[in-house]
């Protein structure tokens, strides 16, 4: 008997689609990573001689030098008194909040799920908590976002200037779904709020949600601020926007504009060697920076050194000082090998570290051991002073939960400290290290 051919049976095979079904990857790619040497910096940074217990916890300085030392024929020099300056910080309150609809969560867990949804709500919790160190750690106690630069419509604003400095980006810390409220200068008031619908992050322009919240009685002008907010309603019983709340990050402690005049209630007036040491950045290679050490070792007294400090600084000024130093170096017994490239930069043996979410034109040098990150209570984690992590949302079939840690960032020795700034990277495009998509 022939063999006959099997190719009408192929077709009938293909349609017996009920043998098979769809298959998943595990897990939802995260593709929005985000991580701050900055950030680990404060993370893995200890309380020092500080606790935070009370309403403020205090620290003393000695922010000038003893007197009275003299040579004389015999008679012997009065005492001189000196007496210490005392300043304080503040605990500050932090917090992120999921919810859990409880039809949802069954829905969504097992087979055919990406995640299990509790699992996915909370390392979504946690990838919100990771940002908010990064923008606490290097932005300012103020806890400004950027500034507004235009209105386009009710629901349409344009912004500026990252941390509130200028030429930093202003979106890397805002995503659609966010919820933000805009102070008005003028008027001295938080003036409306609501939630990010789009952002164009080309054009850094933002699309609000409603223009019912965003533009209640006035407008967003020019220079108004920016700032996250608890609920889209500034007339809520529980609103309230994030300024001035948040911890000292290096926009207060280094404070690169030297806008400030008074950092954990001592007066940079009163006493000058208050202040970190700043200085408009020239060359920005790594002879402006050896020259830069040298002056912050003669104003803080003690040298600078790769045991006590590391400097910080945005991608694109890496990359400059980095394109500085290649005609200096040298390589020898490769052979027939080509090499290339840069693992690290690296001047005196100090580091160059670089952070895409830092200020686009400062290189911080940081005295590591001069910088401190105080807890009252312990590290974040969430509440359970009701005997369970969850609570049940009244009048839903759902639960919610928040974490919560009560910090502060402070130095006791600012002037250890130092910034240059206004850095120009010629050779270098900035917005092709910044941490948006705006290709």
């Amino acid at each position: 008997m022939a063999i006959g051919s099997q190719a009408a049976n192929v077709d009938t095979m293909a349609l017996l689609t009920g043998l098979t079904r769809d298959t998943f990857f595990g897990h939802v790619q995260n593709n929005v990573k985000r991580e701050s040497p900055v950030a680990m910096l404060f993370k893995d940074a200890g309380p020092g001689d500080l606790k935070l217990e009370g309403q403020n916890a205090h620290f003393a300085a000695d922010l000038d030098f003893k007197t009275g030392g003299m040579a004389s024929d015999g008679h012997i020099p009065d005492y001189t008194g000196l007496d210490a300056v005392q300043g304080y910080i503040t605990p500050t309150r932090r917090y992120a909040r999921i919810a859990l609809d409880n039809l949802i969560e069954k829905r969504a867990t097992g087979a055919g799920a990406f995640d299990d949804i509790s699992d996915r709500i909370f390392e979504k919790l946690w990838d919100a908590w990771a940002s908010m160190e990064i923008r606490h750690s290097i932005g300012p106690s103020s806890g400004l976002i950027c500034k507004v630069l235009s209105r386009t419509s009710s629901t349409v604003f344009v912004v500026k200037n990252g941390y509130g400095h200028v030429g930093t980006n202003p979106v890397m810390h805002l995503s659609k779904g966010a919820i933000i409220a805009w102070y008005d200068v003028s008027g001295t008031a938080i003036a409306g709020a609501g939630k990010i619908a789009s952002i164009d992050v080309s054009t850094n322009t933002i699309t609000m949600a409603s223009a019912t919240t965003w533009e209640p009685d006035a407008t967003p002008a020019v220079d108004d601020l920016i700032f996250f907010a608890t609920t889209t309603g500034i007339t809520a019983d529980y609103f309230v926007s994030e300024r001035n709340l948040a911890p000292n990050g290096l926009g207060t402690i280094v404070d690169p504009a030297g806008a400030l005049t008074t950092v954990h209630n001592i007066s940079e007036a009163t006493w000058p060697r208050w202040k970190p040491y700043r200085k408009a950045s020239g060359t920005f290679d790594h002879m402006e920076l050896t020259e830069h050490w040298l002056q912050l070792a003669a104003k803080r007294g003690f040298r600078v050194s790769p045991a006590t400090d590391v400097v910080v600084a945005f991608p694109s000024a890496v990359a400059q000082l980095a394109r500085s130093l290649m005609g200096l170096q040298q390589q020898a017994y490769t052979g027939d090998t080509l090499q290339g490239g840069y693992q690290m930069v690296r001047v005196s043996g100090i580091d160059i570290i670089e952070d895409h979410f830092f200020y686009h034109d400062v290189a911080m040098t940081l005295c590591k051991e001069k910088l401190f990150r105080a807890q009252l209570g312990g590290d974040a984690d969430f509440f359970t002073g009701d005997g369970s992590m969850w609570n049940r949302i009244q009048d839903f079939d759902g639960k919610d939960a928040f974490v919560v840690d009560y910090p502060n960032f402070y130095s006791p020795h600012r002037g250890a400290n130092s910034a240059l700034t206004g850095i120009v990277t010629a050779d270098e495009t900035t917005a092709d290290y910044e941490p948006v998509p705006n290709y």
